[in-house]
């Protein structure tokens, strides 16, 4: 091989091992961030809804990692619908004297004797 081809594969070489080297300190500072996140979480107040917020809101987190976070926290962050019905003594003695004037048709008498059954 002549100086200049090896001058360029080392090149080359240097070149790949920086991109390397850049992609492993940016993987090493997410993790970084991420430890630096739990022990805030483990060291102050915050609940399990206020991290799974925290998390899914966060772009740098992957987008299934982020998926599950909110699919975890939605049952916390929405209440269910619910309804109450109160009703007071005077609505309930009006109901109630209304539903006892309404008569009920008689039901119908069937006359029958056992004698002439047979």
């Amino acid at each position: 091989m002549q100086t200049q081809e090896l001058l360029d594969r080392c090149e080359y070489t240097i070149k790949y091992q920086m991109q390397e080297i850049d992609r492993l300190r940016a993987l090493l500072e997410r993790r970084d961030e991420e430890l630096k996140i739990l022990l805030e979480w483990i060291n102050t107040d915050s609940d399990a809804l206020t991290v799974l917020q925290r998390t899914y809101l966060d772009p740098k987190i992957s987008t299934g990692d982020r998926i599950k976070a909110a699919g975890a926290a939605i049952g916390y962050e929405r209440h269910k619908l619910t309804m109450q019905l109160r009703v007071g003594p005077s609505i309930l003695s009006e109901r109630l004297a209304r539903a006892r004037s309404i008569k009920a048709p008689e039901p119908k008498v069937i006359e029958h004797s056992p004698l002439d059954a047979a």
